[in-house]
């Protein structure tokens, strides 16, 4: 946590995300959560200095204004009051992980811009300087995902609430699960999409392998034994995954040759499996996901 983070940690924490269209509603959360509408554009101009800074730690003038920077329109909030967690450290985690849960179930394309130390409404009306803005996620995205309909955005809201605390506690509880989860929080911002596949791909990994040999078969046979029925729909299911991990083994080694379609075909399994996890309340084990290969369990 920087010394910036810590500004905003005294009371409630405010975060604002770009993407939700709120349209009115509120929606509640455990922990005294809120999730609801604003508005407010974040901007960060560029400005050069063009000496050292002095004993103040501040650089002397001249300054010089210039084009770029960042900025993002805030059209929803989050607030997350102190009662909700010890720790700042802890009450951002639960921003991000409803966040995660957004991205997951309602719409990728949401963005957790800043956090602050007031209510984006109230800083309007406050003295110069008096809130203090945190920028937590700006890059652009490279590989966008977006739902193909929005208009089961904020029905979908329900379901987030409902599965906060059951995605708190995997994230706590199991790395594999969380090495998945920043897998695919942060697969829309890399530059290479191959080092996205194999991203995507080391995540699914950690959660499928108990060991090195066989990789391509055995991963793919235990994902499909796990999102799929028996029969007919697994063996297909476990042919196309196989297909995708090709993908990734020719990304791995140098010569890439999928394309955008192979990319969201992951994104899609790793989101298909990160839903059934969180419905089932439990990350299973290695022996468990080979009994059910076997229909042992």
């Amino acid at each position: 946590m920087t010394s910036d983070t810590n500004e905003i940690g005294a009371g409630d924490l405010f975060v604002g995300l770009s993407g939700p269209d709120m349209q009115g509603t509120r929606v509640e959360f455990p922990r005294g959560v809120v999730l609801e509408r604003t508005f407010a554009h974040l901007m960060a101009p560029m400005v050069m200095a063009f000496a050292p800074p002095g004993p103040g730690g501040y650089h002397p003038a001249p300054w010089k204004t210039a084009r770029g920077g960042f900025g993002q329109d805030i059209n929803a909030q989050l607030t997350v009051p102190k009662a909700a967690a010890d720790t700042l450290d802890e009450r951002i985690e639960i921003a991000s992980t409803i966040t995660f849960l957004l991205r997951l179930w309602s719409d990728p394309s949401i963005t957790m811009i800043a956090g602050a130390n007031m209510s984006f409404a109230t800083i309007r009306e406050a003295p110069d300087a008096a809130a203090h803005i945190v920028p937590f996620q700006f890059r652009r995205r490279v590989f966008a995902l977006s739902p193909a309909d929005t208009s089961g955005v904020l029905k979908s809201l329900d379901w987030v609430a409902a599965h906060l605390e059951t995605t708190l506690r995997l994230m706590r509880g199991s790395p594999e699960f969380r090495l998945a989860a920043y897998a695919m929080e942060t697969g829309q911002f890399i530059d290479n999409t191959a080092l996205t596949l194999i991203s995507l791909w080391g995540a699914l990994e950690a959660l499928f392998s108990p060991s090195t040999a066989e990789l391509r078969f055995r991963v793919s046979a235990l994902i499909a034994s796990y999102t799929s029925p028996p029969g007919g729909e697994r063996q297909d299911a476990q042919k196309r995954i196989a297909a995708l991990y090709d993908k990734r083994s020719a990304a791995a080694h140098g010569a890439p040759k999928h394309d955008g379609d192979d990319l969201l075909a992951t994104f899609e399994l790793l989101r298909k499996v990160l839903i059934k996890f969180i419905r089932d309340g439990r990350v299973p084990t290695k022996q468990e996901l080979e009994g059910r290969l076997f229909g042992v369990t």
